[in-house]
C-alpha cells in the first residue's frame, strides 16, 4: 500500500512539473510587429483549450481576423485566416512564450522578409 502511494504521489510530481513549463495564451495582448523599418500595433484574443489555440488579432478589437495555432511546450505557432478581401500583417508566425510575454517571428506567404512580432498580455 505505501509504495502505491509513493508510486501515485511521484506520478502527480511528474505531471505537475510537465505542465509549469506549459504556455498559457488565454487572455487578450497587445500585439507589436517589426518588418522593414516599420511599426504595426494591435491586439490579439486567444483562447487556449489544451495545445490548440484559437482566437483573432487585428488593429483593434472591433477589427479582426479569425486565427488559430498549436502549443508545443513554450513554443505556438499562430496562422491567421483573413476575413475576405482584407490582408493581416502576417499568415503565420512563431513564439516564445516567457510568462505574460510571447515573442517570435512572422512570415507572408510570397516573400522571404521576416519580421518579429511581441505580444504582451493586458491585464483585466
Amino acid at each position: 500500500m505505501k509504495m502505491r502511494v509513493m508510486f501515485l504521489c511521484l506520478l502527480l510530481s511528474a505531471s505537475a512539473a510537465a505542465n509549469a513549463g506549459a504556455a498559457d495564451a488565454t487572455g487578450r495582448w497587445s500585439v507589436t510587429i517589426s518588418l522593414g523599418g516599420e511599426t504595426v500595433n494591435g491586439v490579439a484574443i486567444l483562447k487556449q483549450s489544451g495545445d490548440e489555440i484559437t482566437g483573432s488579432i487585428g488593429a483593434d478589437e472591433r477589427n479582426q481576423h479569425p486565427l488559430d495555432g498549436v502549443v508545443k511546450g513554450n513554443q505556438i505557432t499562430l496562422t491567421t485566416h483573413p476575413r475576405p478581401g482584407r490582408t493581416v500583417a502576417f499568415d503565420k508566425c512563431d513564439l516564445n512564450v516567457a510568462g505574460d510575454k510571447m515573442t517570435g517571428t512572422t512570415e507572408r506567404k510570397g516573400s522571404s522578409d521576416k519580421g518579429t512580432i511581441e505580444f504582451v498580455r493586458m491585464k483585466q
